[in-house]
C-alpha cells in the first residue's frame, strides 16, 4: 500500500519523484499547471504497450485534453446558456454570452420584437466613472445580473463590486450588500430582503437602509429561518465564515414570511479536525456541528412558523403528526408555498423514511391547519421525481381542487382531487412520467407540464404537453426529438423552449402556448469546438442485465480517434439512486451533468474510451425500474454496467474489455469501490472520489429514504468494507479533511478494512478541502494520473 500524505508522487521506473503540493493549489495558473503537471507525470510513466496499442501520450493530447476542463470548453460556446426572465405576461429579456461580448436582450412575444436591453457602450462608460478605469464595451461580461423593470435598472458585478445601473440615464450606484444580507431572500414587491443573522431572522429595508430584527429568542441548535447542520456545510460556514442562505417563503404581498424554527438541540453531534488551517494558524482547529445519521433516535426537526414583517409576530403552525418527523432537507423552498391571494400556505410533511406524504394546508392569521391527502406505501413517496424539486403539486384557486403527483399505478402521473381530499379521476396514465407541472390555466380546465418516456426513442427526454384536467385531450405541444428545458409567460400564453440532444446544440425559440407560431430567438455556435476536431459522443441502447430493459448511454472517444488501435475503457459513474449521469442535453453550461460529460472528454483525450450510463435502480423511469436500488444500494446497477459495456464492446473492436476502470465522486465513489471489491475480474482500476461507502455514516435524509429504517433492514449488505477481502485490482481513495457533506471517516474506515484484509491500495487526503473538490487541478491531476500510470 503507498500512503501518500504532503507530497505529491510521480513514478518512474525504481524510482519516485517529488513536487510540492503547493504548487498545484488552485490560483489564476491553476489550468495551465494542470498542463504541465500531466506531462511531467506523464512523461516519468511508463506506459503500457502490447501488440494492440503502441501509443504513447503526447503533450499535445494533453493540452487538449486541458482545453475540455469544464469552465475551458463551456467559455467557448456562444449563445447556448440562455435562460428567460419573464418580466411581464409577453416580455422577457435573456443574457446571452457571444464570442466578444455578453449581451442582455429583450423579446416581445406580442410583436415578436428584439432589441438590446442595455447600450453597453453607455454601460462601459458610466461603469469606468464608477471603478475610476476605462472599461469597454468589447470583451464586457458582466455575469450575474438582475433586471428591474418597475425602475428600469440593471444590478450587476464587476471589479468585485456590485452595481445598480439606470438604464434611462445610465447612471450607476454602488449597492454592495454585506454578505448575510445578499444571502437573504428579497420581497417580491424588491423593497426588502430577509436573511439569516447568526440564530435568528432579520429584515433588511432596501430603500431606507434600515435593519430590523424578526426574532430575536433563536439560540445555536433551535434557530430559525436556515436548514440544519445535516444537509448545510455547516463547518465549512464556520471556517470561511460563510453566511447561510436564508431558507424561507414570502407571500405575495410582501407582508408575511412562512419559514421553519429548526430543533436539532438532541441531534448527535459531529466534528472535523483542520489539521492545516488557513491563515497561517499552527495549531489544529475542531470545528463541531450536528449531523443526524440513519437509526439516530433524535434527528432535526422542522416546526413551522409565520412571521408578520411589520409587527414581527410569530405564529406557530398548529400540526404535530402523531410520529415523530423531520422536513425533508431540501436545497430550495419547496415544502411550502403560498396561495396567489395570500389567504392559504400549502405544505408536504414527509415521515422518515418518506413512505408517508402528507399534504395540508394552513390559516396564515391562526395557524391553523387541515391535513388534506396523506399517502403511504412501501417505498418512498415523491411529489417530484426530481429530487428536491418544486413538488407536481397545486390548487386551485377557483375550485380548491387539488392536482396530485403520484406513482400508485407504478409511473408518476397526474391526479385530480377535490377540495376536501377525495379524489376525483386520474389526469394522465400510461408507461411514461410527468416530470413537471409548468402552468395551469384555471379558465380552460388545462395544464401545461413536461414528461418523458412518451414519444419514441430516449426516454429521458423532456417535452411539454397539455392535457385537461379530467385527462383528455393530452397535446404534445414541442414536437422536435430532443430534450426541451420550458419556461412559461406568467399568463401561460407563450413559452420559450431551448431543446438539444448531446449531439444537437440547443436552439432557442419562443413558442404561443399551442406549440405554434415558432420564432427563432437564439442558435448556439459550436465552431471552436468543430475545429479543434472534436465530435459528440456515440448515443448507445443497451440491455440491462435482465436482457429485456432498454438502457442508454454515452460514449466518448478521443478527438483523434484512431480506429485501428484499441483503447482502455473508463465507465464514470454514479448510481443515483436520485438522478442520472448521462448527459441528455448538450453540454453547454456548467451544470452537474455537462460537468461529468466534459471531464470525460478530457479523459478520452488521455487515450480511454468513456462510458456514461444509467443502470436499474436511477431516477426518472417507473417506479419498478427505481425500485431495484431500495434496500440494494450495493447493486449501484453495477451488473447493468458489465452487461452494457460488453455488449458495446461487442460492437466496437477497438474497446478492450480487459482494461476497464471506473470513477466517481460521491455516491460515485461509492459504486466505484463496490465495484472494484464485488466485481474485481471486470474492473481493473478504480478511483474512488468522497465516497459514502457506509450509509449508516451519512445523513438520516438519505439513507433512511434510500435504504430504509435501520429497524426494517439490513445496513450491512451497503457496508463497503465488509468486501474488502476481494480486492486485487489498484483502487485510489480520494477525499478532503473537510467534508462536512461526506465525512471523511467514512474514507478512514475502509482504508482500515483494506489494510486489515491485506490489501494495496493508494490514498490521497486533500487538505481543507470539503466535498466541492471536483474540479481542482490537484484534483483532477491524480484522478486522470492514476488511470495513465495504472489502466
Amino acid at each position: 500500500m503507498v500512503r501518500q500524505r504532503s507530497s505529491v508522487p510521480l513514478w518512474a521506473t525504481g524510482k519516485v519523484y517529488l513536487l510540492s503540493s503547493s504548487l498545484f493549489h488552485m490560483n489564476a495558473r491553476g489550468l495551465n499547471l494542470l498542463v504541465s503537471v500531466l506531462c511531467i507525470t506523464i512523461l516519468l510513466i511508463p506506459l503500457h504497450t502490447d501488440a494492440r496499442d503502441t501509443h504513447n501520450i503526447t503533450p499535445a493530447e494533453i493540452s487538449m485534453a486541458e482545453s475540455f476542463y469544464p469552465d475551458s470548453v463551456v467559455s467557448r460556446i456562444y449563445h447556448a446558456d440562455i435562460i428567460p426572465h419573464w418580466i411581464r405576461n409577453d416580455t422577457f429579456w435573456f443574457t446571452d454570452h457571444g464570442r466578444n461580448s455578453t449581451e442582455y436582450t429583450l423579446v416581445n412575444a406580442t410583436t415578436r420584437q428584439i432589441r438590446p436591453l442595455v447600450d453597453l457602450s453607455r454601460l462601459a462608460a458610466s461603469l469606468s466613472a464608477g471603478l475610476g478605469k476605462k472599461i469597454t464595451s468589447v470583451g464586457l461580461r458582466l455575469f450575474p445580473a438582475s433586471y428591474s423593470p418597475e425602475d428600469n435598472t440593471l444590478s450587476i458585478s464587476q471589479g468585485g463590486r456590485q452595481w445598480s445601473c439606470n438604464l434611462s440615464s445610465y447612471t450607476v450606484s454602488e449597492t454592495t450588500l454585506t454578505a448575510p444580507v445578499q444571502a437573504g431572500v428579497r420581497s417580491p414587491d424588491g423593497k426588502k430582503i430577509a436573511y439569516v443573522n447568526g440564530d435568528n431572522l432579520n429584515l433588511y429595508d432596501l430603500a431606507q437602509g434600515t435593519d430590523t430584527p424578526l426574532t430575536t429568542d433563536g439560540t445555536q441548535d433551535y434557530f430559525y429561518g436556515k436548514r440544519s447542520d445535516t444537509v448545510r456545510y455547516a463547518a465549512t460556514e464556520a471556517r470561511l465564515n460563510e453566511s447561510p442562505e436564508a431558507y424561507l417563503v414570502w407571500s405575495p404581498d410582501s407582508q408575511k414570511i412562512r419559514t421553519f424554527r429548526v430543533n436539532q438541540r438532541n441531534v448527535s453531534p459531529l466534528s472535523l479536525l483542520q489539521n492545516a488551517p488557513e491563515n497561517g494558524v499552527l495549531r489544529p482547529i475542531l470545528y463541531t456541528y450536528r449531523f443526524a445519521m440513519p437509526g439516530d433516535v433524535s434527528v432535526p426537526l422542522y416546526e413551522p412558523v409565520i412571521i408578520d414583517t411589520q409587527s414581527a409576530a410569530i405564529t406557530p403552525v398548529q400540526y404535530k403528526p402523531q410520529s415523530e418527523v423531520s422536513m425533508m432537507d431540501t436545497d430550495q423552498y419547496v415544502l411550502q408555498w403560498w396561495s396567489p391571494d395570500c389567504q392559504n400556505i400549502y405544505s408536504l410533511y414527509l415521515e422518515r423514511g418518506e413512505k408517508t406524504i402528507r399534504f395540508l394546508t394552513e390559516d396564515p392569521k391562526t395557524g391553523a391547519t387541515t391535513e388534506k391527502i396523506v399517502e403511504t406505501g412501501p417505498s418512498y413517496r415523491e411529489s417530484s421525481l426530481q429530487y428536491a424539486d418544486t413538488p407536481n403539486i397545486a390548487v386551485l384557486q377557483k375550485t380548491g381542487e387539488i392536482i396530485w403527483f403520484s406513482e400508485r399505478d407504478g409511473w408518476g402521473h397526474l391526479y385530480r382531487y377535490d377540495a376536501d381530499g377525495n379524489q376525483k379521476n386520474q389526469i394522465t396514465s400510461g408507461a411514461w412520467v410527468v416530470r413537471k407541472i409548468q402552468y395551469i390555466d384555471e379558465d380552460r380546465s388545462s395544464i401545461y407540464f413536461t414528461a418523458s418516456g412518451k414519444e419514441p426513442g430516449n426516454p429521458y427526454y423532456r417535452y411539454l404537453y397539455r392535457v385537461q384536467t379530467d385527462g383528455t385531450a393530452l397535446t404534445l405541444l414541442t414536437p422536435e426529438y430532443a430534450d426541451h428545458e420550458i419556461t412559461m409567460s406568467p399568463d401561460g400564453q407563450f413559452f420559450t423552449d431551448s431543446f438539444s440532444r448531446v449531439d444537437l446544440p440547443p436552439e432557442f425559440i419562443l413558442r404561443a402556448a399551442d406549440g405554434g407560431q415558432a420564432m427563432q430567438i437564439a442558435s448556439a455556435d459550436i465552431t471552436d469546438l468543430t475545429s479543434e476536431g472534436w465530435k459528440p459522443p456515440k448515443q448507445v441502447t443497451v440491455k440491462a442485465r435482465d436482457g429485456i430493459t432498454d438502457l442508454y448511454g454515452l460514449v466518448t472517444k478521443p478527438t483523434n480517434f484512431n480506429d485501428s488501435a484499441t483503447y482502455p475503457i473508463v465507465d464514470i459513474v454514479y448510481p443515483g439512486p436520485y438522478t442520472i449521469v448521462t448527459s441528455t442535453r448538450f453540454p453547454s453550461d456548467l451544470s452537474w451533468n455537462s460537468k461529468i460529460y466534459w471531464t470525460g472528454q478530457m479523459l478520452a483525450e488521455l487515450g480511454y474510451i468513456v462510458v456514461n450510463m444509467d443502470g436499474l435502480g436511477t431516477a426518472y423511469r417507473s417506479k419498478t425500474f427505481h425500485n431495484v436500488s431500495y434496500g440494494h444500494l450495493s447493486d449501484a446497477g453495477l451488473p447493468d454496467h458489465i452487461a452494457g459495456i460488453t455488449q458495446i464492446a461487442e460492437q466496437d473492436p477497438s474497446m478492450d474489455v480487459n482494461r476497464v476502470g471506473i470513477y466517481g465522486k460521491s455516491a460515485g465513489g461509492f459504486m466505484t469501490a463496490q465495484a472494484m471489491l464485488t466485481y474485481p475480474d471486470f474492473f481493473k482500476v478504480g478511483v474512488a472520489a468522497s465516497g459514502n461507502y457506509d450509509s449508516r455514516l451519512y445523513g438520516s435524509f438519505w439513507g433512511e429514504k434510500y435504504e430504509g429504517m435501520p429497524d426494517e433492514t439490513d445496513y450491512q449488505e451497503q457496508v463497503t468494507g465488509n468486501k474488502a477481502s476481494n480486492m486485487s485490482g489498484k483502487l485510489l481513495l480520494l477525499t478532503g479533511d473537510m467534508d462536512d457533506n461526506v465525512h471523511p471517516s467514512m474514507t478512514t474506515q475502509l482504508e482500515e478494512n483494506l489494510i486489515t484484509a491485506n490489501k494495496s491500495f493508494d490514498m490521497f487526503i486533500f487538505p481543507d478541502k470539503n466535498h466541492d473538490l471536483n474540479y481542482d487541478p490537484d484534483y483532477i491531476r491524480k484522478m486522470m494520473g492514476y488511470f495513465v500510470k495504472h489502466l
